[in-house]
Order: structure tokens, then C-alpha cells, then sequence
């Protein structure tokens, strides 16, 4: 899902009419169905997508939404969520701002939840993920005065912290902890940078 491959040998059999042994872009387009150990993710998935479909159908822009179509859309502010719109703390995580937030958002989830849902469950990792959402909406808010937010970043990010404290268990084998770590550390840095 994170690394499509390229293979001559692959290439050939294409070439010649035979059909691959594995096909990526359907192994990514199943990742949308839910079932298995990637139920809760599949619906997070669909459901951030349909909502930017939304968007986008209603005119909203493609690349770069203005912050007036991202709070029409639900985006979290102080002055309109502790004005009583505190469903916004809920709605933000599901509003994108442009095509390039929603993939990155969708990226990091994907490989979050590879290592996460399949641990906790399809429960605990939903409520994982909305809570840590709702704590990320909540503090955008108290430290942002003004600033409007939407995405998916701070249930993102709850889910690399649990990945964070797993690590120090017995959940992953010894031998995967340090690829885990470096797999998502590289993530985590590029998007706090």
C-alpha cells in the first residue's frame, strides 16, 4: 500500500495479456472496503473522502479552500465552537484544506493504523482515534485564538503516540521494534518539521 512497485518481469506479462499475480491499485482500492483488520480505517478513510467530494462538488476550491468555505464545511474556531457550535470539535477532523492535506492525512493513517487496529480492535481503536481527534480540536482552539482548523492530524498523531507506548511493551516482537520506530519516526518528522 505505502511502496507500489515496479517490475520489468511484471511489465512483460502486461505486455503480453496475462494478468498480474498482485495487483496494487486493488489492494489499495480494498483498503476502502471495510472488513478484516481494517474495518474502523476503511470507514475513517471513506468517510474523509466522501466529505471532500462534498466539497468539491459544491464548488469548494480543489487546491486551497478559503477559510469561509472550510468553516461553512465544519472547520474548528474558537469563536464559533465556544460560541455553542461544539460539534465542530467533531466535524473538523473530516474537513481538508485542498487535494495534498487529505492525501498526507490519508497516508499517515494508512500507516498508523497497519500497526494499531490490528492490536487494540476495532473499538478501542475508534474511540482511540475520535478521542485523541477531539483532544487535538480542543487544543487548537485554546491556543489558537483565531486560526481555523481541519484535519485529521491530531487523531493522526494519537495514534503515533500509541504506536510510541506500544513500543515499550511486548506487543511488537523485539526484532520489528526498531523498523517501527524508524518507520514512523521518519512521519512524525517530516510533519513536524
Amino acid at each position: 500500500l505505502i511502496w507500489p512497485s515496479y517490475s520489468e518481469i511484471e511489465r512483460n506479462k502486461f505486455l503480453q495479456g496475462e494478468k498480474p499475480e498482485k495487483d496494487t491499485l486493488v489492494d489499495i482500492l480494498q483498503y476502502l472496503i471495510p472488513k478484516g483488520e481494517h474495518f474502523a480505517t476503511s470507514i475513517i478513510l471513506d468517510l474523509n473522502i466522501l466529505v471532500f467530494l462534498f466539497m468539491i462538488f459544491s464548488g469548494v476550491d480543489i487546491i486551497s479552500p478559503n477559510g469561509k468555505e472550510l468553516l461553512q464545511w465544519g472547520a474548528n474556531r474558537r469563536l464559533e465552537t465556544i460560541g455553542g457550535e461544539w460539534w465542530r470539535l467533531l466535524t473538523s477532523m473530516f474537513v481538508h484544506a485542498g487535494v495534498m492535506h487529505l492525501f498526507l492525512n490519508i497516508y499517515g493513517l494508512v500507516i498508523a493504523a497497519i500497526f494499531v487496529e490490528p492490536l487494540l480492535g476495532r473499538k478501542k481503536y475508534l474511540i482511540l482515534y475520535l478521542s485523541s481527534g477531539l483532544f487535538g480540536s480542543v487544543a487548537s482552539i485554546w491556543w489558537y485564538p483565531n486560526t481555523i482548523s481541519v484535519g485529521a492530524s491530531g487523531a493522526i498523531f494519537g495514534l503515533y503516540g500509541a504506536i510510541l507506548g506500544l513500543l515499550l511493551t511486548n506487543a511488537f516482537p523485539a526484532s520489528r521494534k526498531k523498523g517501527i520506530l524508524t518507520f514512523i519516526g521518519i512521519y512524525v518528522s517530516i510533519n513536524l518539521f
